[in-house]
Formats: C-alpha cells, sequence, structure tokens
C-alpha cells in the first residue's frame, strides 16, 4: 500500500459523508426534522476524521515529503489544496455553530448553506488531489519514503485521533447512510 492509496481510502468515507451531508441538507430544506445528534456526529467527522487525520497526513507529510522533490508546478497545485483546507475549515465552523445554537431558522439555514459549499469545495478538491496531486506523488516519492510516511500516517491515527476511532466512524458512515443517503 502507498500512502496515496491510504488517503484515497479516506477520501472514500469522506465523499460518503458528502452525500450524507447532501441528504441532511434535502431533508432540513424539506421541513424534516434532523436529529441534533447526528449534526452532531457530522460535525465531529470533519473536524476530526477529515481535518485532524486526514488533511494532517497530507499537510504534515505528504506536501513537504513533495516539495522536497523539487516536482515542476507542484506548488501551483499544494498552494490552493491548502486554501480550500482553510475554506473548508471555515464553512466546518460556521457548521458547527450553528449545531451548537438554537437550531431556529437562521441556524438551519447556514448549515444548510455551509453544508453545499462544503459539499460543493471539497468533491472539486478531492479530484483535484486524485487526479493531478497523487500521480505526481507515486511517481516522484521514492518507495523507501513512501514506506516511511505510511508509519507516519499510522501515528496520525493513533495519537491525534485516537485508537479504534476510525472504526467508530465507519460505523457512524454506515449508520447515517441508511438515514440520508437517497439511491
Amino acid at each position: 500500500m502507498k500512502p496515496t492509496d491510504d488517503l484515497k481510502e479516506e477520501h472514500h468515507a469522506v465523499k460518503l459523508m458528502l452525500n450524507i451531508m447532501d441528504g441532511i441538507c434535502i431533508d432540513i430544506e424539506s421541513g424534516k426534522e434532523v436529529k441534533q445528534e447526528h449534526l452532531e456526529d457530522v460535525v465531529e467527522f470533519l473536524k476530526v476524521f477529515v481535518d485532524k487525520c486526514h488533511h494532517t497526513k497530507e499537510e504534515e507529510y505528504l506536501f513537504p515529503a513533495m516539495e522536497k522533490e523539487d516536482i515542476p508546478g507542484l506548488q501551483d497545485i499544494i498552494d490552493p489544496l491548502l486554501e480550500e483546507h482553510e475554506h473548508g475549515r471555515r464553512n466546518v465552523r460556521k457548521i458547527s455553530e450553528a449545531v451548537s445554537g438554537n437550531m431556529n431558522s437562521d441556524d438551519l439555514s447556514t448549515i444548510v448553506n455551509s453544508s453545499r459549499d462544503y459539499v460543493e469545495l471539497m468533491t472539486q478538491h478531492i479530484n483535484k488531489e486524485e487526479n493531478r496531486l497523487f500521480p505526481m506523488a507515486d511517481e516522484h516519492l521514492a518507495q523507501k519514503d513512501q514506506d516511511n510516511m505510511l508509519k507516519l500516517f499510522e501515528l496520525v491515527e493513533i495519537e491525534k485521533v485516537g485508537e479504534g476511532k476510525h472504526e467508530e466512524f465507519h460505523k457512524l458512515l454506515h449508520s447515517l447512510k441508511d438515514l440520508y443517503v437517497r439511491a
């Protein structure tokens, strides 16, 4: 397994969450009640799985390793990706504040608008990484560097996320999928 394979596996989980968020938005817009705890679970997933785990692997390990290789055109890819990480964090903060609010019409509107923006942003972001960045990493990073990076990725999961938390998130995704993802 390569580090990019690990990141692609995480992208599958993120894409499922984006579908769940879309379903939640549809329910809110149609006047259906969405459980507060489901919204809190979504926020936790976005803060911990996506940001603390996935983005940490990219920002602290993958991007710097690639930058050491002096790959032509790399900065033109990485700089916008980093900006998109920040844009995503701003959306998650807005969603989080709204979820911990009174859940009035303003809060629900913020949840829907920020979620839709996040879904669109991350869909395009994942596409850029998988079609442009990851092939560059696979081509330019030495095998020993990739092997070492995988070990560092495991440490991120244990030390920053917590042992067993990845599995908990996958269970959460599948329970929310059954409630919010339309076939």
